[in-house]
C-alpha cells in the first residue's frame, strides 16, 4: 500500500543544484511564522532554510547553504529530505528494472524498442526525468509511460499506450511486492475504468500475452 502524506510545517521546493551534479537543492520555508501577528505588527519575511543533497539511505549528506540556528531543527529538515530523496532514489530504480524486464522480454520477441525519457513534476520528491520504452512490431507502436510515484492502493503506476492515439491499453500498478497488469481484454466484461479488470502478475508470459492481443486488436 502506498504510504499516506502528512501535512508538513514547511514549504518545500526541490530541485536540480546548480553546482553539485547528481545532488538536490531544498528550501525549506516554515508556515504560519506570522500567523500570531498583534495589531500594529508588521509581518515579517520567514525564514528560508537551504540545504544540497547528495547521495540517498544511509549514503545521504546534506552541505548548508543556509541552516536553522537549532540543531534539532536541523535534524528534523535532515530527515525529511533524506526521506524524500531515497523516496525518489527507489521509485527511479524500481522504474529502470520494470523498464529493463519489460525491453528484454520484448526484443527477445521480435519487437523493435527504443529506450527514451519523460519529464515528471512531483511536489514530494522534486521534478526529474523517469526511463520510458517505445515498442513497434510492423504498424503497432506502444508506449511504456511512467504516470505516478503513488496512487491509491498502489506504490506505482506505468501505463502502456497504442500510438499515436495514445489509446489506454493496460495499466500496471505496484503493490503485493509487484507489478500487476490491468489489461481491457477483447470479449471482457465491461468495467468503469482499467483498475478494476482481473490482475495478473507481469510476468514474461503475461507480456507476450498482452503484446498478441494488442497486434491482433490492430489488425
Amino acid at each position: 500500500m502506498a504510504t499516506q502524506q502528512t501535512k508538513s510545517p514547511y514549504m518545500v521546493s526541490i530541485y536540480d543544484d546548480p553546482g553539485v551534479k547528481a545532488a538536490l537543492r531544498f528550501t525549506f520555508v516554515p508556515k504560519g511564522t506570522n500567523d500570531n501577528l498583534q495589531p500594529g505588527q508588521v509581518p515579517q519575511p520567514p525564514p528560508q532554510y537551504i540545504v544540497t543533497v547528495a547521495g540517498h539511505d544511509d549514503g545521504t549528506t546534506f552541505t548548508w547553504v543556509a541552516e536553522p540556528a537549532k540543531a534539532s531543527v536541523r535534524k528534523k529538515l535532515e530527515e525529511i529530505a533524506k526521506k524524500r530523496v531515497s523516496a525518489r532514489h527507489g521509485w527511479l530504480a524500481q522504474l529502470s528494472e520494470l523498464v529493463r524486464k519489460v525491453k528484454g522480454w520484448a526484443d527477445s520477441l521480435g519487437w523493435n524498442t527504443r529506450l527514451t525519457e519523460k519529464k515528471m513534476e512531483d511536489h514530494e520528491v522534486g521534478n526529474y526525468k523517469a526511463p520510458a520504452l517505445l515498442l513497434q512490431d510492423d504498424a503497432v507502436r506502444l508506449f511504456l509511460e511512467p504516470i505516478s510515484r503513488a496512487a491509491p492502493g498502489a506504490e506505482g503506476v506505468v501505463d502502456l499506450y497504442r500510438m499515436p492515439a495514445y489509446d489506454d491499453i493496460a495499466s500496471l500498478y505496484y503493490y503485493a511486492n509487484r507489478w500487476n497488469v490491468h489489461y481491457m481484454a477483447t470479449g471482457a466484461r465491461a468495467v468503469g475504468n482499467i483498475r478494476e479488470t482481473e490482475a495478473k502478475p507481469l510476468t514474461e508470459a503475461t507480456l507476450k500475452k498482452l503484446l498478441e492481443e494488442m497486434k491482433k486488436d490492430a489488425g
